[in-house]
């Protein structure tokens, strides 16, 4: 039997449907999310700010939300198709809304706890690459995480929406920890400079590693669910305890080989100095390389 013999007498018309079906509302939500960046972001208009003012910031933090929203629509589709197509057409309309709305909820948890004193909005609107990079990062190392609980839940659709939200609210104070972290180490090797004064100052090459320690991060507790079942029946607390606890143990595991790689590739280098005053992108670069190859070694392996 040749290949297309082959492909024609296994295909299932009703499962290409519906992967149809998933691809236009999920294309065209993915679509629609200039229109939604720019109204959040106060009404701005996105083609003066990207063609007119030539705002590079504003630039990087859509490019971010397109990715973020892109990687939470893979985690929608990820789940077993339904029974028919209208049932399928809602649950991914709901889903995708769903996820778009985490976003908008973590841009402002990212903006009113994690920096309440910095106004992303305004700096970003003031073309401040930084601002615009923090901005992106945070959004697309949440999108990984809840591409990960989309991933992770299972059984009927109430149940598996309450598990949703759930998961989102917990990962979302993970990731805050995480950040404030990152804030804390700052002021420690800097003689408790703020961190937000050099955002401010347009240290773009410190919300690069920010961003990529916050992605790295996200990989790790993302993974955390393929360590964790997740099945219809089992105990939810008890599941979501276990998926916490391992989140955390892996997000340690980034932290040691992370600084082991900078260990070994940076050798000789001051990567405070380099980064924190000196703004060397090139650096911030490998670093964040490195927090994200370790995320990646670990969905791989760990998959």
């Amino acid at each position: 039997m040749n290949f297309v013999s082959y492909f024609t007498a296994t295909a299932d018309p009703y499962y290409y449907a519906a992967l149809l079906v998933d691809f236009i509302l999920l294309f065209a939500m993915l679509v629609l999310v200039r229109v939604v960046f720019g109204r959040i972001a106060g009404g701005i208009n996105t083609t003066e700010e990207l063609a007119k003012k030539d705002n590079h910031a504003f630039g990087i933090s859509l490019g971010g939300a397109i990715v973020a929203l892109a990687v939470v629509f893979a985690g929608v589709a990820s789940g077993d198709i339904a029974t028919n197509l209208i049932t399928e057409a809602m649950f991914i309309l709901g889903y995708g809304v769903l996820g778009i709305v985490m976003m908008l909820c973590t841009r402002w948890i990212f903006d009113k706890i994690v920096f309440p004193k910095i106004n992303l909005k305004a700096l970003i609107a003031n073309r401040n690459t930084a601002a615009g990079i923090l901005d992106a990062g945070n959004m697309i190392a949440t999108s990984i995480v809840i591409f990960g609980v989309f991933s992770w839940q299972d059984g009927d659709w109430l149940t598996g929406l309450g598990l949703v939200v759930g998961m989102f609210l917990i990962t979302q104070i993970m990731l805050v920890f995480v950040s404030r972290y990152r804030v804390h180490l700052f002021a420690r090797r800097n003689e408790g400079r703020a961190f937000r004064d050099a955002i401010e100052a347009g240290n773009a090459a410190l919300s690069l590693r920010f961003a990529g320690f916050q992605i790295g991060a996200a990989l790790a507790i993302s993974t955390a669910g393929n360590l964790v079942i997740f099945a219809e029946g089992a105990n939810v607390f008890l599941s979501v305890a276990a998926w916490v606890l391992t989140a955390i143990v892996l997000f340690l595991v980034v932290i040691i080989l992370t600084w082991l790689i900078e260990k070994v590739v940076l050798h000789g280098i001051s990567v405070e100095s380099e980064v924190d005053l000196e703004q060397n992108f090139g650096v911030a670069a490998v670093e964040t390389g490195a927090y994200i190859g370790i995320g990646l070694l670990l969905v791989s392996l760990l998959g």
